[in-house]
């Protein structure tokens, strides 16, 4: 498994770690960050990064700007744009400044976070086919024809110059024949005039553009670059890097079905049900732990001692520890205001890692169960 090394930089410290951590859950993206434009300048001249990942909106330097000067310093990194601004003029000067994606900050994390996660690995795939080009014609061959991606070049009336092995595969052609198809020989007349508008116009910009498409209920996104002859100065065709997507698609349908469905039958409970980190910090709680605590707002990332006195508080740490280090379900009966309670804590591990990482808390009260029936 290659590993990616990414900045990430937000003046939002919460959204910092919260990112880091989503981003970091895989095993394969190791995550510095990063609290302004400035200081992460002085961290590229220090350290290798494969890839960044920006807010826009920042105090001293916004992301746009940060953009733009690392790449005069000669510090250019596939560049990610990951912000709550969504007006289209910022969009636009962001893709021209040479962003390779645009990603709005959403009210959905999971789905967004693994958006991200995708972008981020197609950037800095694209980006490492891009070197082995420059290297070596004999190593980008190698690479093109060892993926499972779409790769072909095309010039501008789309007669394909060169077609990988797999997209050969999937266009039912042969190399001897390749380059005396067009696109429009092998697709229908509404996807012929969508791709080759998209051609003309990276190789008219010179900019290289994405495109989400769906083809016999399967999705892709293809990465579209200019190809520039440098001795005539122009661009002269176009490579195209296609990935299905069809399996990501799948399971954002499902993660966002079965979110909606956890979250209908958490929020119907009359139990407290809440998730904390090894260091007790609340990551999730249902309403009904929420108005039991009297917590209004924002809540993610606080501490269980904030809201319980220092018995109850060591007492929780104590299982919170047990449950880590056995990685084992644990219950307990405690009491609260002459209350009776029993609390389970139930481990989530990491696949990878095979270490804790959050645990799930159910609190109920059997006494109030035992009234309402």
């Amino acid at each position: 498994m290659t590993i990616i090394k990414l900045l990430l930089v937000d003046d939002q410290e919460e959204l910092l770690d919260i990112t880091r951590i989503f981003l970091e859950k895989g095993g394969d993206i190791i995550v510095d960050t990063s609290t302004s434009a400035l200081s992460a300048i002085e961290m590229l001249k220090d350290n290798k990064y494969d890839a960044i990942v920006s807010d826009y909106e920042m105090p001293q330097m916004d992301g746009i700007d940060f953009l733009r000067t690392i790449k005069r310093l000669g510090l250019e990194k596939p560049f990610i744009i990951f912000t709550g601004r969504s007006r289209e003029d910022i969009v636009i000067e962001a893709l021209n400044s040479g962003a390779d994606f645009y990603l709005q900050k959403g009210s959905e994390p999971k789905v967004q976070f693994a958006e991200l996660r995708n972008m981020i690995h197609q950037a800095v795939m694209r980006k490492r086919v891009e070197e082995a080009l420059i290297q070596s014609e004999t190593n980008y061959k190698t690479l093109v024809e060892s993926t499972q991606d779409s790769i072909y070049m095309v010039d501008k009336r789309g007669r394909y110059l060169f077609i990988n092995s797999h997209h050969q595969e999937r266009l039912g052609i042969t190399g001897q024949e390749c380059q005396k198809y067009y696109y429009d020989d092998l697709h229908n007349e509404e996807e012929s005039i969508h791709f080759l508008g998209l051609i003309h116009h990276v190789i008219e910009k010179g900019i290289s553009l994405h495109d989400e498409y769906q083809k016999n209920n399967r999705w892709f996104v293809r990465t579209i670059s200019p190809v520039t002859n440098e001795i005539l100065g122009m661009t002269i065709a176009a490579t195209v890097i296609s990935t299905e997507i069809t399996e990501t698609r799948t399971l954002e349908k499902i993660v966002h079905s079965l979110e909606e469905h956890y979250k209908i039958l958490v929020e119907a409970m009359h139990d407290s049900i809440y998730t904390v980190d090894k260091d007790c910090r609340y990551r999730f709680m249902n309403s009904h732990h929420q108005e039991r605590l009297g917590i209004k707002g924002d809540y993610v990332g606080t501490w269980y001692g904030s809201f319980h006195d220092s018995d109850a508080t060591d007492r929780f740490s104590k299982h919170i520890q047990t449950v880590v280090e056995t990685k084992q379900s644990l219950c307990e009966r405690y009491y609260e205001e002459s209350r009776v309670f029993i609390r389970t804590y139930s481990p989530i591990i990491n696949e990878i890692s095979h270490e804790v990482e959050e645990i799930v808390i159910i609190s109920i009260e059997p006494q109030d169960r035992y009234h309402n029936t």
